[in-house]
């Protein structure tokens, strides 16, 4: 389908499980090469296990400058460029307003703002050596839409993502920035969050009721769209923003039933 891909190389953050997992495949599957760097060491193991040697797992927190540079030295080194980078690590817990702590605050900023910066700014050299680069960031319609209580420090993180990749796509010439924002997908972070997967399952068969699509997304449902947004097909497709959602922000529902 997208025979571009063939030795292409491909970074794609918190690529353990979940939508970066998904993603991965979908781009080994089209013969490139997908660096994943995950905090999940286990997850990093049975990801390449699965996938093979074309999946190289690399355990590193992108909030960290001196591990992100690290990664960076190492593809430099390895393939000598980058054709895509896709920011998709991300963290999210629920924290009630009057009880925030800096510590929440960094808890969501540091990955999902700091980390996407990080990332950027570290792989950009080797972004520019590919012939048709592309960053994808993964915001989330929480980032548009009030997603459900205790939900602040998400989805305004979120919303930072979102803006940064219309000013990357603003400021870079020639390295295409784009964003999407997934609604309800079946991935750990959820359970992440604190829920019991027996109340995410119960949760997920009420909502789906709510979705105009009529079920919840899977990580290929977004990984479709990374993989077009990555390809010469979106050649002028810059500084976009797409829900992938199932319709929930046009059907105006979000939340925990």
């Amino acid at each position: 389908m997208y025979p571009e891909f063939k030795d292409f190389v491909v970074v794609i953050s918190g690529a353990a499980s979940g939508i970066g997992l998904g993603t991965a495949r979908l781009f080994i599957e089209e013969g490139a090469t997908v660096i994943s760097p995950d905090i999940d060491e286990e997850g990093l193991k049975k990801a390449a296990a699965e996938l093979g040697e074309r999946y190289i797992g690399k355990v590193c927190d992108v909030s960290n400058a001196e591990k992100v540079r690290a990664l960076a030295d190492f593809v430099r080194g390895e393939f000598g460029k980058l054709d895509v980078l896709v920011n998709n690590a991300a963290t999210g817990r629920l924290t009630p307003v009057e009880a925030m702590t800096e510590e929440d605050f960094y808890y969501h900023y540091e990955v999902d703002v700091k980390g996407t910066m990080l990332m950027v700014t570290n792989f950009l050299p080797l972004l520019k050596a590919s012939s048709n680069p592309s960053i994808v960031n993964i915001s989330s319609g929480a980032a548009v839409v009030e997603f459900f209580d205790h939900h602040f420090l998400y989805s305004s993180a979120k919303a930072a993502v979102l803006k940064y990749t219309k000013h990357l796509a603003r400021d870079l010439k020639g390295i295409r920035a784009n964003c999407i924002m997934p609604g309800w997908v079946d991935t750990p972070i959820y359970e992440r969050a604190g829920f019991e997967r027996s109340v995410v399952e119960q949760v997920y068969a009420k909502v789906e009721l709510q979705i105009p699509a009529g079920r919840i997304g899977v990580p290929e449902d977004i990984g479709n769209v990374i993989l077009f947004l990555s390809s010469e097909k979106a050649a002028y497709v810059n500084g976009a923003i797409i829900a992938v959602d199932g319709g929930c922000i046009t059907g105006g529902y979000w939340g925990f039933p």
